[in-house]
C-alpha cells in the first residue's frame, strides 16, 4: 500500500510539471516553437550534447583533482561513473542536489571500503564548494559586463542576488562543517530517542559521535586548502564545467538560427541550473524550470517562441540524453559494481543493529 502510494504521488508530481509545461507552451505560441524545432540544426543538438558531456567531465575531473588534496584517490573513471550517476539521482529526486550526492559517497564508499565517510563527505564538501564559488563568480563576472552596457534586465538584478546570495551561504557551511553541530547534537538526540524506542536499549551517545564526526569532516575539509596548486587546478576545471554548459546553451540557438550575446548565456546558464536544483519536489524539477527558463530568456529580449524552443532542446539534452547516458553506464559499472555495492548495503544494516543495541562502532569512517 504504501508504494502504490509512493508511485501515485511521484504521478501526480510528474503531472503537475507536465501541465506547467503545457500551460507555458500554450503561452508561446506552439506553432513558432514547433516550427523552429523543426528546423533545428541536428548536428549542433549532437554538438550540445557533446558539450553537455564535456561538463560533465570538467566536473567530475575536479572532484578527482579535490579529493587529491585531501590524499583521497577516487580515481578518474569512478569519478566520472559516480557523478553521471548522481545526476540521475538529480533527476529522478528534486533534492537540491542531496540525493545524487548521497549516490556519489555510496559509489565511492563500495570501490573504496578502506576510506571513511568523514573523508569521502569533506572532497564532496569542498568539491561543491567550489561549484559554488565558479557558479557565483562567473554570475558576478557576466552582470558585471551587461551592467556597465545597460544590457541586465532590472526584474534579472533580484534573482540573481537571490542565487548567489543563498549559494553563499550553503558555500559557508561547506567550508565551515563545524559550524553545524548544533543541528547534529539535536538531530542525534531525536535518532537516538527513536532508535531506543523500536529496538529499546539507550545510552547510544550519537550526539557525541555526531559531533567527532564533523570534527573528522571539518579537519579534512582545512586540510584540502593547504595543497592549493590542486585547489587551483580543480577550481579552474569547474569554471571549465559552467563555460561549457553555456556553450551548450549557445549551439541550441544556433541550431534554430536564433544570435544570442555570449554574456546572455553566461548568466543564464548559471540561473537555469539554480533552477533545476531547487527542492520542488517534482522529479527534475519538471515545469518550473522550464517556465522559469523561459522567462530568463524572454527577460533579455529573446523571443518567446526561440525562448521556449531552445528551452525544450536544452531539457531534452539535460534530462533524456543525461538519462541515456546514466543508464550506459550504471549498465556498464553495474557488470562489474553490483556485488560491493550489496555489501556496503549489508554493511550499513549491521552498523545499524550495532548503534541500535548501544554496542561501539563497527565500520571505518
Amino acid at each position: 500500500m504504501a508504494k502504490l502510494s509512493e508511485r501515485a504521488g511521484y504521478a501526480a508530481a510528474l503531472a503537475v510539471g507536465v501541465a506547467i509545461i503545457a500551460l507555458t507552451i500554450a503561452l508561446s505560441d506552439p506553432v513558432a516553437v514547433a516550427a523552429r524545432i523543426a528546423g533545428a540544426q541536428p548536428w549542433l543538438i549532437a554538438l550540445s550534447c557533446l558539450l553537455d558531456f564535456a561538463s560533465i567531465a570538467f566536473f567530475a575531473l575536479a572532484w578527482t583533482v579535490t579529493a587529491m588534496a585531501l590524499g583521497v584517490r577516487v580515481g578518474v573513471v569512478d569519478g566520472f561513473v559516480a557523478s553521471v550517476l548522481g545526476l540521475v539521482a538529480d533527476k529522478l529526486v528534486a533534492s537540491a542536489s542531496v540525493s545524487g550526492e548521497l549516490v556519489r559517497l555510496a559509489y565511492v564508499k563500495s570501490r573504496r571500503s578502506d576510506v571513511g565517510y568523514a573523508e569521502l563527505l569533506a572532497t564532496l564538501m569542498v568539491h561543491r564548494f567550489l561549484y559554488n564559488v565558479a557558479f557565483v563568480a562567473l554570475l558576478l563576472i557576466a552582470i558585471s559586463d551587461l551592467v556597465s552596457s545597460g544590457g541586465l534586465p532590472h526584474a534579472l538584478v533580484f534573482v540573481s542576488a537571490l542565487a548567489a546570495l543563498s549559494t553563499l551561504a550553503a558555500s559557508y557551511l561547506l567550508v565551515r562543517p563545524e559550524s553545524l553541530k548544533g543541528v547534529a547534537r539535536a538531530a542525534a538526540r531525536y535518532s537516538e530517542k527513536l532508535l531506543a524506542r523500536f529496538y529499546g536499549g539507550g545510552g547510544l551517545g550519537l550526539a557525541s559521535r555526531a559531533e567527532g564526526f564533523i570534527d573528522s569532516v571539518a579537519s579534512s575539509v582545512r586540510r584540502a586548502w593547504r595543497r592549493k596548486g590542486l585547489m587551483a587546478l580543480a577550481s579552474a576545471l569547474m569554471l571549465l564545467q559552467w563555460v561549457a554548459g553555456a556553450l551548450e546553451l549557445g549551439a541550441l540557438f544556433s541550431s534554430i538560427g536564433y544570435s544570442v550575446n555570449a554574456w546572455v548565456l553566461l548568466v543564464t546558464f548559471p540561473l537555469h541550473c539554480y533552477l533545476t536544483a531547487l527542492p520542488v519536489g517534482i522529479p527534475a524539477a519538471l515545469g518550473v524550470t522550464e517556465a522559469g527558463t523561459v522567462a530568463l530568456f524572454v527577460a533579455f529580449g529573446v523571443e518567446r517562441s526561440a525562448a521556449m524552443a531552445v528551452t525544450l532542446l536544452v531539457r531534452f539534452v539535460e534530462v533524456w540524453f543525461e538519462l541515456a547516458l546514466g543508464a550506459a553506464v550504471a549498465v556498464a559499472a553495474g557488470v562489474r559494481q553490483r556485488e560491493r555495492l550489496l555489501e556496503l548495503a549489508r554493511n550499513w544494516r549491521v552498523e545499524a543493529r550495532v548503534l541500535a543495541r548501544g554496542g561501539g562502532g563497527g565500520g571505518k569512517g
